[in-house]
């Protein structure tokens, strides 16, 4: 008999959750089910324990993947404050290892920019899971792919931002020398190396030609010479000057001064968005985003401003 086999969306998430619960071990070898449907209040949709007994947190984020770097934290603050209580619930169930709990993030696919946010952080067990639905002779089969990249690397790199343009050659890469990592090595938080990562993250997806260019102990964001921010690091948080003002600095700390800092870049972008373009006439404005694109921006920026949307 033929086989047949037709790639297809993936189904809803009551469907989602049973599959994965059946597939325990692929999402982490050895592990079994704990809770088909958890409704953790952060979000968490399975529990699966490893083969030491230590939880898995499962989170199936198909609607929200952008959020992944968020999510993390919010599941360890609820893990934290409810991990006796959870070791009580589940203990008969053979969770007994509660110091270092893992989570896993199933989507259709992931952001770059989450993709290296979830990379730079350490001594956090966060995976990235892309899954794929396929129908075999007309039998749903979901096939899933641990895309979490390799972290603690913060080696030099050259990097070339790509735009819609086709490159003719002149480009030049924007060269990040080992040395100049000492910036961000700076940052003795965890959480707040995060935060920048998003920061960093934010801005380079506000507009693919923003360069992000070390220089005196700070990172200077700017598009075609024009600054939208200066960052400067210390350990435990970092300053946010938006354009080439020396005043109103933003001290970033938690999610909440990230916004505020994300914000005021985004409001200074939108401004004098025909100044920074005013130079390439030839590109289409970013007051002409696609419905897609717009949607897209006002997710990374949680309800901010997205360009073009000022009135």
């Amino acid at each position: 008999m033929k086989t047949r086999i037709e790639r297809s969306s993936l189904p809803d998430l009551a469907v989602l959750r049973k599959l994965l619960g059946e597939r325990a071990d692929q999402i982490c070898q050895g592990a079994r089910l704990i809770d088909a449907d958890a409704q953790g209040p952060t979000g968490i949709d399975l529990i699966i324990a490893d083969s030491d007994g230590r939880p898995v947190f499962v989170d199936i984020v198909l609607e929200r993947p952008l959020e992944v770097p968020t999510l993390i934290f919010d599941h360890l603050d609820w893990f934290e404050s409810n991990k006796r209580l959870f070791l009580k619930a589940y203990a008969e169930e053979g969770v007994r290892n509660t110091g270092s709990p893992a989570f896993v993030f199933v989507a259709a696919g992931f952001p770059s920019g989450v993709m290296r946010a979830v990379g730079a952080m350490e001594g956090i067990d966060a995976r990235l899971v892309r899954a794929d639905y396929v129908l075999v002779n007309g039998t749903g089969e979901v096939l899933l792919e641990d895309v979490t990249p390799d972290g603690g690397t913060r080696e030099g790199t050259v990097v070339v931002r790509p735009t819609d343009d086709a490159d003719d050659g002149s480009r030049t890469p924007i060269e990040t020398k080992p040395e100049e990592t000492r910036t961000e090595e700076t940052v003795e938080s965890d959480t707040v190396r995060m935060l920048l990562d998003l920061f960093r993250s934010g801005v380079d997806g506000l507009d693919s030609r923003i360069s992000q260019l070390t220089a005196d102990d700070s990172i200077v964001c700017a598009l075609r010479g024009r600054p939208l921010a200066r960052v400067t690091v210390s350990s435990g948080s970092f300053t946010v000057l938006p354009g080439d003002q020396s005043e109103n600095p933003i001290v970033v700390s938690d999610r909440v001064s990230l916004e505020r800092a994300l914000n005021a870049v985004v409001s200074l972008f939108v401004r004098e968005e025909e100044p920074f373009l005013a130079e390439d006439e030839d590109r289409p404005s970013t007051a002409k985003l696609r419905d897609e694109e717009r949607a897209g921006l006002a997710e990374i920026w949680r309800g901010g401003a997205a360009p073009g949307d000022a009135g």
